[in-house]
């Protein structure tokens, strides 16, 4: 087994600030026949919280604001389509879902003048607009062409209510190609197969005649000639699109790549093969050792599933930090920022996980195509960690959404109330359950897991029974009832979740204060409770023996006699 070192090698790009991954499940693998689309969204100057964009008409033409959603800074001016459609989060009423995750690639595409365009903005302007997965991939490369592209390079997820599921990567045209806008490669993702992405472009090589399963660029090639970065004498059917724009490096592999090597290790099979096969690239050891683009899990997975996916933190694998020094106390898998760090001139680094601590949001979308189109999406919505913070149902057509998950972002020029506190809000009693969680893992961990586990399997019966409602509304009654149905329950089943964490919360800070364990006893008649003194694991207990020798050790010494009382009355 390949021995595991914390020390970075070799890096030539920056590193990413703003981070997310992404699953991309399509329907014939899915237990539901859905396509599903996970995803985080990664970064601690992000405020969780759910963006809702009603439908509109009549405003063709007219002038509409454009802000970078990571700054809030004003980008500029475009033009307003004359019909747009409601969008809540990342889907939309007619059953399209787009996530993405930044790759960043080579630097000297990381700008483009004048640009107006960024990741943020496209996404949610082309949810606004389009109704499918293609529709989405023409309208974004339009509006690219027309407004430029601001930003680093983006991997974008796309799922629609027909069942294509698709992987889109783009770089900007930089700034002295003489065209705005950006290069990019969009694949479909075979039926029966899985893919995802974590801010490493994926797709490599790809068939140029093919438009059933791939589109792309026309100059996709020609820029990356005029910039030096591919030889005009080269076979452009050998171009790879991460190759050329995006180079895996040893940094990029283990705190990028090695996501994807999780993800595909925990479904591909049962055996550990492709866990063990792949190390030596997740670990940043072989970066020439690529994974495939997308595999085919060995068994259908549920909704269930792919939020377990969401959860990871290595456990079990080699790039476990809950077993080393770091892990503290309470074999914790989390580690402060900066992700990089030094010590005596040496360079090191963090692992990278899936479950993060600076999630500001998360979702699982569930694109149903048996549904009618305003019933078809659903996004199973989160604020904070994705690891602890439990998911609510919200339709995408739905018209009200919760106010404690309610919120308008930096895309449309509002700053976030991120230094705000209150209790009204699903982000802060979201991080108020994560952060103590934190403090005692192994305490906490295990029952907040069964709490959340919990909670979504009962919402899954919910939503069966609000789909059921909601169909017959809509063949008795006609589409606005059941849009006014499934509104209520989206607000009303976030409000309750709001008030179930709080109330979570509560018990678990009462259960853990001060590092006790203090549970029901009615036996006990002065306080109907057992407190309970859990102490340390025996791996711990080792090593503060080790590393301190009899500094802590009981011992009778010449003269003195041991109080055996000590335990008891300290």
């Amino acid at each position: 087994m390949i021995r595991l070192a914390l020390r970075i090698l070799i890096f030539t790009l920056p590193l990413v600030v703003k981070s997310c991954t992404d699953i991309l499940v399509t329907p014939e693998v899915s237990q539901d026949g859905s396509a599903m689309i996970a995803y985080n969204a990664d970064s601690g100057g992000l405020m969780g919280m759910l963006y809702h964009y009603p439908p509109t008409i009549g405003r063709g033409g007219e002038e509409r604001e454009v802000y970078e959603w990571d700054t809030g800074n004003f980008l500029g001016l475009i033009r307003e389509v004359n019909q747009t459609y409601n969008v809540i989060g990342n889907i939309n009423e007619y059953g399209l879902c787009i996530g993405e995750s930044t790759f960043g690639g080579v630097e000297i595409l990381s700008k483009q003048k004048d640009a107006i365009l960024d990741y943020g903005s496209l996404i949610y302007i082309t949810l606004q607009r389009c109704k499918t997965a293609r529709e989405a991939i023409h309208t974004m490369v339009k509006l690219m062409d027309e407004y430029g592209y601001a930003p680093e390079g983006e991997s974008f997820s796309l799922a629609d209510r027909k069942g294509e599921v698709w992987i889109m990567e783009v770089i900007s045209r930089g700034r002295s190609y003489g065209k705005k806008g950006a290069v990019w490669v969009a694949r479909r993702v075979p039926p029966g197969y899985v893919t995802a992405h974590a801010n490493q472009a994926r797709i490599r090589t790809f068939p140029r005649n093919d438009t059933d399963n791939c589109l792309y660029a026309d100059d996709v090639v020609d820029v990356a000639v005029h910039y030096g970065l591919f030889s005009n004498s080269s076979d452009p059917n050998n171009f790879s699109f991460s190759d050329v724009y995006s180079p895996v490096t040893s940094q990029t592999a283990r705190l990028s790549e090695a996501r994807v090597w999780s993800i595909f290790s925990a479904i591909v099979d049962d055996s550990g093969h492709f866990q063990d096969k792949y190390l030596d690239y997740a670990s940043g050891y072989n970066v020439t050792h690529r994974m495939p683009l997308w595999i085919k899990p060995y068994k259908k997975l549920s909704l269930l599933d792919l939020m377990g996916l969401m959860n990871s933190h290595y456990e079990g694998t080699e790039l476990d930090s809950s077993k080393d020094v770091g892990a503290g106390l309470y074999s914790t898998p989390y580690r402060p920022r900066p992700l990089e760090w030094e010590y005596e001139e040496n360079k090191y680094h963090n692992e990278r996980t899936i479950g993060v601590q600076q999630t500001g949001w998360n979702f699982v979308a569930q694109i149903r195509p048996r549904m009618p189109p305003e019933l078809s999406a659903v996004t199973w919505f989160a604020v904070d960690d994705s690891s602890t913070s439990p998911r609510v149902p919200v339709y995408g057509c739905s018209r009200r959404v919760s106010e404690a998950y309610y919120g308008i972002g930096p895309q449309d020029g509002v700053k976030q109330p991120i230094l705000e506190f209150t209790l009204k809000k699903a982000f802060w009693v979201q991080n108020m359950v994560s952060n103590f969680a934190y403090s005692r893992w192994s305490d906490i961990y295990p029952i907040l897991r069964d709490k959340i586990d919990t909670i979504h399997k009962d919402y899954i019966k919910d939503l069966a029974d609000a789909d059921e409602k909601a169909l017959y509304l809509y063949e008795k009654k006609g589409v606005a009832d059941s849009i006014d149905f499934v509104s209520k329950y989206s607000e009303q089943i976030g409000d309750e979740l709001h008030s179930k964490w709080f109330n979570f919360y509560g018990e678990l800070f009462v259960r853990f204060r001060d590092f006790f364990e203090i549970v029901e006893d009615h036996q006990n008649p002065g306080c109907g409770c057992k407190v309970k003194e859990n102490g340390m694991a025996d791996s711990w207990k080792k090593r503060i023996v080790n590393e301190t020798k009899d500094h802590y050790e009981i011992t009778e010494y010449p003269g003195a006699k041991l109080d055996k009382r000590s335990k008891s009355i300290a």
